[in-house]
Parts: structure tokens; sequence; C-alpha cells
């Protein structure tokens, strides 16, 4: 029995660097590109709102209570804003927090790999505030850590500062100490 249990535990701990090595990575078109969503919670949102260009071109994230949320998702290109939070009321929604106004905007470059850093919602149930953060290190190495196909294959592109060249500077950084390892 024994001699089963150690391959067993081995296959177990390498499972989820064998399905994220062989995962297929979506096609974009040509208006396409890829977002890397972040969201905190501190509180309570039932729905984050994503409000992108053209008709029909938004997207919800949560529920979340004090959690994080963490995806890569492909988007068409253009210019988006984090726009509302919805809070659950029985049965229905109910907008709680309009962020229009917080200049929570980004751009999608199509083609690319969009750093569009960290988007943090607060709230205590009267009150909430909203930002975002630049937290490239923190997002970068979780993407090498945990979605490095993606780095693989697409250049990464900073949608909330297009001129800010430090995403260039972790990214040959990282793989210069990965190498030397």
């Amino acid at each position: 029995m024994k001699k089963f249990t150690l391959p067993f535990l081995l296959l177990l701990a390498t499972l989820p660097l064998l399905l994220n090595a062989t995962e297929q990575l979506p096609h974009l078109e040509k208006d396409e590109g890829l977002a890397i969503i972040a969201i905190y919670s501190k509180g309570y949102a039932e729905k984050i709102k994503l409000d992108g260009p053209g008709f029909g071109n938004d997207q919800s994230y949560g529920p979340l209570v004090n959690a994080q949320h963490f995806e890569v998702q492909k988007l068409k290109a253009g210019k988006y804003t984090w726009d509302k939070v919805f809070e659950k009321v029985g049965e229905s929604l109910r907008r709680t927090s309009d962020l229009s106004d917080l200049n929570l905007g980004f751009e999608i470059i199509p083609g690319k790999l969009n750093y569009i850093g960290l988007l943090m919602f607060e709230s205590n149930g009267s009150t909430y505030s909203a930002k975002i953060l630049n937290r490239t290190s923190i997002i970068l190495s979780i993407m090498k850590q945990d979605f490095s196909p993606y780095l693989n294959n697409y250049s990464v592109v900073n949608g909330i500062y297009p001129d800010d060249q430090y995403v260039e500077y972790f990214l040959n950084n990282s793989q210069k100490t990965t190498t030397e390892e």
C-alpha cells in the first residue's frame, strides 16, 4: 500500500501545475485583449459592474464579502470604467454605490495582456470607497505563479499608466531570477 501512496501524493501535488500548463489559451479576435481582473472587497458587494465601450459591453463580478477575486478575462478593446456596486436586498439587487465619478478607468489594448491595477472596494454598510491601486509586483507575481502560460504567450501592457515601464522591468528582472536559480 505504501508503494502507491507516494506516487499518488506526488500526482496530487503536481496536478494543479499540469492543469495550468495544458490550459487552453483563449483565441483573441483583432479587437480583443486580455485583462488581469483583480478585485479586493473589504465589506460586502453583491455585484461590482465594469462598464465597457459600446452597447452591452459590461461585466459583473461578485458576490464578494471581504474577499479577493482574480482572473484573466477576454474583453473588447477600448476604455473601461468601474461603474457601480450593487447590494442584494431580499430577492432583488439595488445600487448602493455609484463609482462613475471616481475616475476608476483603464484601457484594453487588443492582442495584449492588460494589467489594469487592483480595484479596492470598501464598505461598512452605510459608506463606501473605491480606488484602483497600482500593485504591479503583486499582480504579476500571481500571474507568474498561477497563470504563466499567459505571460509566456502575450505581451503585457499597463492599462492604467501606459507610459510606465515598470511592467517590462519587472518581467525582465523576474526572468533573470528564474533562470539563475
